[in-house]
C-alpha cells in the first residue's frame, strides 16, 4: 500500500500500488494516520511502483499535498511516463516538482 520513512534530509512516502478509485480510500486512511514530523522539511513521494493513477487518485494527491506545501518542499519521483503525463495534465506540477 504505502510505506513511510524518515531519512537524513527527507520524509519519503513510497506508494506500493496504483492510486485509483479502488485503492484510494485505504491509502488515504493510512496517510492520515501517519504523523508527519516537522523536520526535515522535504517530502519525497516515490511513485516507482504506481503503474496507473485515475482522477480519484489525482484528487487524493492534491488534497493531501496542498496543505503541506506551505511547510514542506515536496517532490514526486520515479513516476512512469503515463503517470507523469496524467499528473502534468492535472497541473500537479504547478504545486510540486515532478521528476
Amino acid at each position: 500500500m504505502i510505506n513511510y520513512n524518515v531519512d537524513n534530509n527527507q520524509i519519503i512516502f513510497t506508494f506500493k500500488e496504483d492510486i485509483n478509485f479502488e485503492t484510494v480510500r485505504q491509502i488515504e486512511t493510512k496517510v492520515r494516520e501517519m504523523a508527519i514530523p516537522q523536520q526535515p522539511k522535504e517530502i519525497v513521494i516515490d511513485l516507482k511502483q504506481v503503474r496507473f493513477i485515475d482522477s480519484t487518485g489525482v484528487g487524493f494527491l492534491i488534497s493531501w499535498i496542498h496543505p503541506l506545501i506551505s511547510d514542506y518542499q515536496i517532490r514526486v519521483i520515479n513516476s512512469s511516463l503515463p503517470v507523469k503525463n496524467i499528473l502534468q495534465i492535472c497541473k500537479l506540477d504547478t504545486l510540486v516538482d515532478i521528476a
